[in-house]
């Protein structure tokens, strides 16, 4: 069995690895089924895995319970200098993880170099920021000083997904072990190579064995022993409003549940928008990742007065776009499931849309799903739904009222956005929308790893994610009373 897992090739070179899980400090086969991960970019295996069972995730908590203490009692100093080293030797294999973050996934090489460069900076930044969560002193008319001091969770549970499957755990695991915490880490079986690197690499700066346990395995198998765990105190979550529901449904009570989930997403084009730079932004909100990104735009609503125009500029950029490498590259969907599911919302479209504009029908080859833009869609799935596919509808409106209106007609609150250069139309719409985060004039996509991140309605639940707002979550308060 293959011990690091660095020595997964890529490049269609060398013989297919066998890895395992990780726990307290070292890789070995799991209790669980085999699996194997496919390349989504020639459909190679990449490596079979032989994943965790309960067993497995049993001895995880048990470990990582024994190592929470020492680490939660490590000064805010030393836990810095791992996250880091650990940020240092992520920029050091950047070349070596990019590839394999595209193949385990789909996405370009070039994202996901991006990706392992912003995921460097969330370690360095979180590192600095275990100073900043402290306690605080009140003043009372009484003979007595009360003090609040901060203490971890103790181990917590971290499940992530494949679209972003660095950046995501990486932003849950700098805040939970600058917190001073132990991990329970479960990535996305469509992203476990990535995972497993991530905790090597951990290990590699020098965190402590049994603070990182990587388990990968299949939800069905696993969920009851690693929501049941008596060990556990906290859960955070990247992933679908589905998923939240089923796990806040089996946590114990007292145990604190932070989820970020799906959007159905909106930008709004103004009469007086710029609109080539209405495009750029609708592009880069809508068609990066392959439109797989929680924050992408999914819903475009266009004042009448542009309509036509701005429709004629953004159908000769889609018509225009290719899947070749380069900037246009989109990249391939993380499964053919999930290409399959994308092309019958366009499909959808025949029937409940004026037109559908592409590149050219049906995908580009097998797994590349090509942008579509659905023209005046019947109001339904396709205005409601979160597609997460590279699928954008286009719809007039007459008024600002209207337009806050219809953004606001799903169940998802995420983000939204607007391209104006009218301050008081802007004002009105993010007063009006229903969503965690509104953006002028900027891509829905792309949300800074220091800046509250909370969805609305089947959004999200719990704390906001990023920023302090993780420390928070991952930290819990205990108040003292003193009196001489």
């Amino acid at each position: 069995m293959t011990l690091i897992p660095a020595r997964i090739t890529v490049d269609g070179s060398g013989d297919t690895d066998e890895v395992g899980i990780l726990i307290d400090g070292a890789i070995r086969p799991g209790t669980g089924p085999e699996q194997k991960l496919i390349s989504r970019s020639d459909g190679r295996v990449l490596a079979v895995v032989r994943s965790a069972g309960p067993t497995d995730v049993r001895t995880a908590y048990q470990v990582a319970a024994e190592a929470a203490p020492a680490w939660g009692a490590t000064g805010p100093a030393a836990r810095a200098e791992v996250l880091h080293r650990a940020a240092d030797l992520f920029r050091q294999r950047a070349t070596e993880l990019a590839p394999i973050i595209s193949a385990d996934m789909g996405k370009p090489a070039s994202e996901a170099t991006v990706e392992v460069a912003k995921g460097a900076a969330v370690l360095d930044y979180y590192a600095e920021l275990g100073y900043r969560r402290l306690g605080t002193t009140y003043r009372t008319d009484f003979d007595e000083d009360i003090f609040t001091i901060v203490e971890p969770l103790g181990v917590v549970a971290l499940i992530t997904p494949w679209n972003f499957p660095f950046t995501i755990p990486i932003r849950k695991l700098s805040a939970a072990l600058a917190a001073g915490n132990a991990v329970v880490f479960k990535p996305s079986t469509n992203a476990g190579i990535t995972g497993l690197m991530i905790a090597v690499t951990l290990l590699d700066a020098g965190l402590p064995p049994g603070l990182v346990q990587t388990a990968i395995g299949r939800s069905s198998v696993i969920t009851e022993a690693l929501l049941s765990a008596p060990e556990l105190n906290g859960v955070s979550l990247t992933g679908s409003y589905e998923a939240a529901v089923a796990i806040r449904s089996r946590l114990r009570m007292e145990v604190p549940f932070q989820a970020e989930l799906g959007g159905k997403n909106t930008i709004v084009v103004w009469a007086d928008a710029d609109l080539a730079k209405a495009v750029d932004i609708i592009a880069a909100s809508s068609f990066r990742n392959n439109g797989q990104i929680c924050t992408a735009a999914g819903r475009l609503l266009v004042h009448t007065d542009i309509y036509d125009e701005l429709l004629d500029m953004l159908a000769a950029k889609v018509r225009a776009m290719t899947d070749t490498s380069g900037p246009d590259e989109l990249g391939i969907l993380v499964s053919d499931r999930e290409a399959d599911r994308v092309e019958e919302y366009v499909s959808l479209a025949g029937d409940e849309a004026r037109d559908v504009i592409r590149p050219e029908p049906g995908g580009w080859r097998e797994g590349r799903v090509s942008p579509a833009v659905l023209v005046d869609p019947d109001t339904g799935p396709l205005t409601t739904e979160e597609i997460f596919g590279p699928v954008v509808t286009f719809e007039a409106v007459s008024d600002i009222d209207e337009a806050v209106a219809k953004a606001n007609a799903t169940a998802y609150g995420l983000t939204s956005g607007i391209v104006t250069g009218d301050v008081a139309v802007a004002r009105r719409f993010w007063k009006g929308s229903h969503a965690g985060t509104v953006k002028v004039n900027s891509p829905l996509t792309g949300v800074p790893f220091h800046v509250p991140f909370e969805g609305y309605g089947h959004s999200g639940a719990g704390w906001a994610e990023g920023g302090e707002s993780s420390l928070e979550f991952f930290t819990r308060t205990k108040t003292v009373y003193l009196r001489s």
